[in-house]
């Protein structure tokens, strides 16, 4: 199967090398693609030390070849080309005080997600796949001049930022099952002066009848005021999809969008 979307932007294959090309994962192997002292550590505490992990270009993860604004760094994630039912798909960043990202369980959903990330120095980016107990591994290396992670966000210099706290937004196109949702949220994590740790920590989707499509484990990374990237098969793309959010403060965000 194609890999969904990555393989349609403009330019197609060619907008892929231009966006990712000469840092992203290239081929297939059992070797860190960007030798780096965190890959092993990493391996350890967040994909449990599997015995059977690799590379491969069919797990894509599309990034900018360097950070213009190291508090939001677009980033894609595609494992629909894996060809297998995918586990889970853990993000996580080499060279960040909070190394894991994120945790997506694709459930009914189609393993696809996008987001922003903040980014605190240059370094790679990664996405496994968890397929058939085995870690399929993509990423890219960012260069980035850093302090996302440590710089307080934009929102606190207005002094009414409170009054949209929360406030959700979405939208559904189910005749390619695309959706899209934003929250207003700072994301904060803490290492700003002053300004406690305050972040999203999951986010769930709902079918009609409230069953749970698809479940995100969040962390300090995700940019302030994160917009997800979803994709969904065609029947639940007809919606209505719920969405139910809570943080580390205690407050929970419900919403619901129709097609």
């Amino acid at each position: 199967m194609t890999a969904i979307l990555s393989h349609v932007l403009p330019g197609g294959e060619a907008a892929l090398a231009a966006y990712g090309g000469g840092v992203a994962v290239q081929a297939a192997g059992t070797a860190d693609p960007f030798d780096s002292g965190m890959w092993e550590d990493h391996r350890e505490l967040y994909l449990g030390e599997p015995a059977a992990w690799r590379t491969d270009p069919a797990m894509r993860l599309l990034a900018p070849r360097s950070a213009e604004d190291a508090r939001h760094v677009p980033i894609l994630v595609d494992a629909t080309g894996l060809g297998g039912p995918v586990e889970r798909i853990v993000i996580t960043i080499d060279y960040s005080p909070f190394p894991l990202a994120m945790v997506f369980h694709p459930g009914r959903a189609l393993p696809l997600l996008g987001f922003g990330v903040k980014y605190e120095m240059a370094g790679p980016i990664r996405a496994s796949a968890l397929v058939g107990g085995e870690w399929i591994m993509g990423g890219a290396f960012i260069d980035a001049m850093g302090g996302g992670c440590s710089a307080p966000a934009v929102t606190h210099a207005r002094s009414d930022w409170q009054d949209g706290f929360g406030e959700m937004r979405g939208r559904l196109w189910p005749d390619i099952g695309r959706l899209r949702i934003s929250l207003r949220h700072p994301m904060d994590t803490g290492l700003a002066d002053g300004i406690p740790a305050h972040h999203l920590t999951d986010l769930t989707l709902t079918d009609a009848q409230g069953e749970e499509i698809a479940r995100l484990e969040i962390n300090e990374p995700l940019e302030e005021n994160p917009a997800l990237t979803f994709l969904l098969p065609p029947d639940l793309a007809a919606g209505p999809v719920g969405i139910v959010a809570r943080d580390n403060s205690g407050y929970r965000f419900r919403g619901e969008v129709a097609a």
